[in-house]
């Protein structure tokens, strides 16, 4: 599993926003079919890079639409 969470770290009207975007990577099973999966780990490898980076480019761009609606006064919340 690969979890980004993207939080803001400065206010609405500040100049230059700032966000910090964290990620996770969690992978363990006791399942008979994990021991494939790690066998196969070198051909996923590439693969989850490039999810995990469509992942954070997805964060960051929620991440600056957030904010354009918190600095306008339009965030529902």
């Amino acid at each position: 599993m690969v979890e980004t969470h993207a939080t803001p770290l400065t206010g609405a009207g500040h100049e230059r926003p700032r966000t910090a975007v964290v990620e996770a990577t969690i992978a363990a099973s006791d399942r008979p079919g994990f021991a494939l999966a790690r066998a196969a780990a070198p051909v996923l490898r590439p693969l989850m890079r490039r999810t995990a980076g469509r992942l954070w480019r997805d964060d960051l761009a929620y991440a600056e639409r957030r904010w354009a609606l918190r600095s306008t006064g339009r965030f529902p919340g």
